[in-house]
This record gives structure tokens, sequence and C-alpha cells, in this order.
């Protein structure tokens, strides 16, 4: 059997409806979600005992809370939606790894091309992360001589690539 206070709160909950469905749409900005937040604000009241005459600032907290928690478990959903699509995508297919090998054995073929020291200069700065001052004791020649026989190198590659595209 219902008692006053009950039928107190469900007419404030009926006048209020509305206006409880706005600001949960406010919050998660989907109009079904929005309702479905205020019917189980609703059996969330339904359940506890609360002084009827509080009964719409109740409902507002209550819908408030369930609204914002539902964005939250939302956006890290999302975010594990992310990473994992992130993960996916890092993971090479094997056209990508056909076109890499491809563009290697280009460049590859591209540098034999270039005389010794210099493909020395280059191997040693790009490849093993050697300083040029490092190169340059190895080579016997300055550091100065080091960065053009790397910039001569790099030069070289780019222009023998964009004559073979």
């Amino acid at each position: 059997m219902r008692n006053r206070g009950s039928d107190i709160a469900l007419s404030s909950f009926i006048a209020e409806r509305d206006d409880l469905i706005a600001l949960a749409r406010s919050v998660v900005g989907h109009p079904d979600i929005a309702e479905d937040i205020v019917q189980d604000s609703w059996i969330r009241w339904s359940h506890k005992t609360y002084p009827s005459r509080d009964a719409v600032p109740i409902f507002r907290r209550i819908v408030a809370n369930l609204a914002k928690d539902w964005y939250r478990r939302r956006r890290t959903e999302q975010r594990g939606m992310d990473a994992e699509r992130l993960v996916q995508d890092e993971a090479p297919n094997a056209e990508h790894v056909y076109i890499a090998r491809q563009e290697l054995a280009q460049v590859i073929a591209i540098l034999r091309e270039l005389p010794d020291r210099t493909l020395c200069a280059f191997r040693m700065h790009r490849l093993e992360g050697k300083t040029y001052k490092e190169i340059g004791a190895h080579l016997g020649v300055g550091t100065t001589r080091v960065h053009q026989m790397v910039h001569k190198a790099l030069v070289h590659v780019a222009l023998r690539r964009n004559q073979t595209d």
C-alpha cells in the first residue's frame, strides 16, 4: 500500500520529468539514454527513504549523478577502444611491409652508388649514432668535411629517389 509521501514524490517526479530528462541529456547527449537515466532515478528513489518535501532536489541530484556516471563509463570505454584501435593500427599489414622492404632495397642500392668514405661517414652517423668528431677521427678528416659527406649522402638519396618516383 502506498502512503501519502510516496504519492507526493510520484507527483513531483511526473511534474519534473521533462526537466529531469533535459538535465540528463545535457550530460549524456542522447535522448534515449537520458530517458533511461530518469527512469533509473525513480528506481533509486523508490529503494531509499527520502523525505517527500525534498523530492525535486533529490531527483535532480540522482539524475545528475547517474548521468555523470554514465558519461565517465562511456569515456573510459571509448579510451579503451581507442587504445585497442591504436594497437591494431600499429601492426603493419603485409602490403605495408612489402612496400617498406621495396623502399629500403631502393635506398640501399642508391647508397651503394656513393664513394666508400662518404658511405662510411653516412653509416657511422645515421646508423651507429657517431658524432662528426668521432667519424672525423676514424676517417682522418675534420668535422666540417664529415658534415659535408653526410649531407652529400642525404642529398644524393633524396634526388635519386625523386628520379625513380
